[in-house]
């Protein structure tokens, strides 16, 4: 989906996707000038204005601007009615390896997830 115009364009009207998966979704940590903790970003899959629910544990392992890869679920807070805009979750999280500039985080990290 990256990259592609008609993509972007059918993921604007995010309303329309609640409940759906969409896979190999690439996603950046960032900053946010109003939040002191590093936070998630898609890459043009959405539109800009849609946040991410993804793993503060990860979010805090990699440094700023590490990329991933993704399934994100199309959701939306529910209380008796829709609550608040639509989000995207994140899950089946995978890095990309050339985003990270140390590889020593990147075996280190590996190690850590084996049981």
């Amino acid at each position: 989906m990256k990259g592609t115009t008609g993509n972007a364009e059918k993921m604007a009207d995010i309303d329309k996707l609640v409940g759906r998966f969409s896979c190999h979704i690439e996603l950046e940590t960032c900053r946010d000038v109003s939040i002191s903790r590093p936070r998630v970003r898609h890459s043009a899959s959405f539109s800009p204005d849609t946040r991410v629910e993804f793993s503060r544990t990860l979010r805090d392992t990699f440094p700023v601007g590490t990329r991933f890869i993704a399934t994100v679920n199309v959701c939306q807070k529910d209380v008796g009615k829709p609550h608040g805009p639509p989000y995207v979750k994140a899950c089946d999280v995978a890095v990309i390896a050339a985003s990270v500039s140390d590889p020593g985080l990147m075996a280190k990290s590996a190690r850590r997830s084996d049981p």
